[in-house]
């Protein structure tokens, strides 16, 4: 097994690395929002993300990534934004169905070019072969 906790950079362990990265990425995105009075979670800019063209059931949204319960107060979070709207499932009156507003389409293009434009001075700050690196083994990671 190889001991990546002594280096001059390293966090204690993976996960406290992986906190780090989340904190920076974040403050960074929060930053580059704010001037376009958008403040917004990133559960926020990744649930909107998920919703497709035709909306999706809020089960859909949820994906196992986080709890049917939160994903239920971040959409009325994004509602109460003007981002979304929730309307009865016209194939099942129990369930209801999510889309992006007008203003939630626009929102989630400039949370896109912003993380596109962030992306970019990442891989600047790093090198650009190490940070296509960096995505892969991170994407392949995620994949499981």
């Amino acid at each position: 097994m190889v001991d990546y906790v002594d280096g001059p950079n390293s966090s204690t362990h993976v996960l406290a690395t992986m906190t780090l990265v989340e904190r920076r990425l974040g403050e960074a995105m929060a930053a580059r929002m704010a001037p376009h009075g958008v403040m917004m979670r990133g559960s926020h800019a990744r649930l909107l993300h998920l919703v497709p063209p035709d909306g999706a059931r809020p089960s859909e949204l949820a994906q196992g990534w986080i709890s049917k319960q939160a994903v239920g107060q971040r959409i009325q979070e994004m509602l109460e934004a003007g981002l979304v709207t929730v309307e009865p499932d016209p194939d099942d009156g129990r369930a209801n169905i999510v889309r992006r507003t007008p203003e939630g389409d626009r929102t989630m293009a400039l949370v896109l070019r912003e993380l596109a434009t962030l992306e970019s001075e990442l891989a600047a700050e790093v090198g650009e072969r190490r940070y296509r690196t960096f995505r892969a083994v991170l994407d392949e990671l995620a994949a499981g």
